[in-house]
C-alpha cells in the first residue's frame, strides 16, 4: 500500500497538465457533436490526448473509419517504443502486470517512471499502478468536465466555436514545431503533406488523401534526413 501511495504522490506534479489538455479535449469533443458519455468512453479507452484531438479532427472532416483508425494507430506507435524501454524495469513482473503497466502508460507517466527506474533499476508494480491510475482517472474527469461545460453553453455560442477544433490543432502543431530541434525536417514534412493534399483532393476520396499525405510526408522527411548531415537537420 505504501508503494501505491508513493506512486499517487509522484503523479501529482503532472495533474495540471492532464487537466489543461483533458479539459480542452472534452470541450472540443462536445463541439464536434459527441455526447458526454461518448467523450468519457473515448477518454477512458483511447486515453491519449493527441490521438483524441486527431480523432475529433478527422471525424469533423468527414473521414472514414479506416482513416481514423490508421491515423490514431500511427500517432500512438510511440507507446510501443516507450513500453519496450520500460520493459527493462519489469523483468521480474508477471505478464498481466506488464500488460496493465503498458496499457496505462502516457508521455507524462513514462517520464516519471523512467526517472525512477534509472535511479533504482526496477519499478514496483504497486508504485506504477498508483502513478498510472491517478493519471488515468484525472484524465477522464478532465475530459468530462470540459464536455459538460461545453454542452451547457448556448447553441449560438457553440456555433461560434466551430473554428476551435481546427485552431486547436494548428496551435498544437505550431507549438510542437517551434520547440523542436528538427524544424527543417518537420517543415519539409508539413509542406509535402500540403502539396499531396492539394494534388490529390479532387482525384481520390478524403480517406485516401489523408493516408497519402501521411505516408508521403513521412517518406519525404526520412529520405531527406538520410541524405543530409546530422548537423543540417538540427536547428540549434
Amino acid at each position: 500500500m505504501a508503494q501505491f501511495t508513493d506512486g499517487v504522490k509522484d503523479c501529482l506534479p503532472t495533474i495540471l497538465g492532464y487537466w489543461s489538455i483533458g479539459f480542452a479535449a472534452g470541450a472540443i469533443g462536445s463541439v464536434s457533436g459527441f455526447s458526454i458519455l461518448q467523450i468519457g468512453a473515448l477518454a477512458a479507452l483511447l486515453y491519449a490526448g493527441s490521438a483524441q484531438f486527431l480523432f475529433y479532427s478527422l471525424h469533423a472532416a468527414g473521414a472514414g473509419m479506416l482513416s481514423i483508425v490508421l491515423g490514431v494507430l500511427l500517432i500512438n506507435l510511440r507507446y510501443v517504443l516507450m513500453s519496450s524501454y520500460m520493459a527493462r524495469y519489469f523483468t521480474q513482473a508477471g505478464t498481466l502486470q506488464k500488460l496493465v503497466g503498458g496499457a496505462l502508460l502516457t508521455d507524462e507517466t513514462f517520464g516519471v517512471a523512467a526517472q525512477r527506474g534509472s535511479r533504482h533499476g526496477e519499478l514496483p508494480f504497486a508504485w506504477l499502478l498508483g502513478l498510472n491510475l491517478t493519471a488515468w482517472l484525472n484524465w477522464i474527469v478532465a475530459n468530462l468536465a470540459g464536455a459538460w461545460l461545453a454542452a451547457a453553453l448556448p447553441e449560438s455560442v457553440l456555433e461560434g466555436l466551430g473554428f476551435s477544433l481546427v485552431s486547436m490543432f494548428i496551435g498544437l502543431l505550431l507549438m510542437t514545431w517551434l520547440a523542436s530541434r528538427t524544424r527543417l525536417l518537420e517543415g519539409v514534412a508539413i509542406a509535402a503533406s500540403i502539396l499531396i493534399v492539394l494534388a490529390s483532393a479532387r482525384l481520390v476520396g478524403v480517406n485516401l488523401v489523408i493516408l497519402l499525405a501521411t505516408v508521403g510526408a513521412a517518406t519525404t522527411a526520412t529520405l531527406l534526413q538520410r541524405a543530409m548531415p546530422a548537423s543540417k537537420t538540427v536547428n540549434e
